[in-house]
């Protein structure tokens, strides 16, 4: 009978936990939920106002070349971006090809030693 009180008691106090594990997240996600909701607001319209901001004014010609240098200087600096990484990437192959015929020497290194402790020389004085 001890048993099986205690096998129950242990499976109630169990049921309990869980549902009050479950419930947590009901009760205190609303505020995070909330909070997350806001931050998605505020980047949709920061998103929607850059977009807005790319879209020329129709008021006349010198704001569509003013909006057209802006494009040509935005292209120049990505372009440069571009080519600085590309440069970055050449280097870090060159690095990576020095690193690799180090390894090769050494790999051939180890197999010399390997080769003279199975096959030493013998010298006669």
């Amino acid at each position: 009978m001890r048993k099986i009180i205690l096998i129950l008691g242990a499976l109630l106090t169990s049921c309990i936990m869980l549902s009050t594990v479950t419930a947590l997240p009901q009760t205190n996600s609303k505020p995070v939920m909330d909070y997350i909701q806001e931050i998605e607001e505020r980047s949709n319209s920061i998103t929607e106002g850059f977009l807005d901001a790319s879209i020329p004014d129709q008021n006349g010609i010198i704001d569509l070349i003013k909006q057209l240098v802006l494009l040509i200087i935005q292209f120049v600096l990505n372009l440069i971006d571009i080519i600085r990484d590309l440069i970055g990437l050449v280097s870090l192959i060159e690095y990576l090809i020095n690193l690799i015929t180090v390894l090769f020497n050494a790999v051939m290194n180890l197999i010399e030693a390997i080769l003279n402790l199975f096959n030493p020389s013998i010298t006669v004085s």
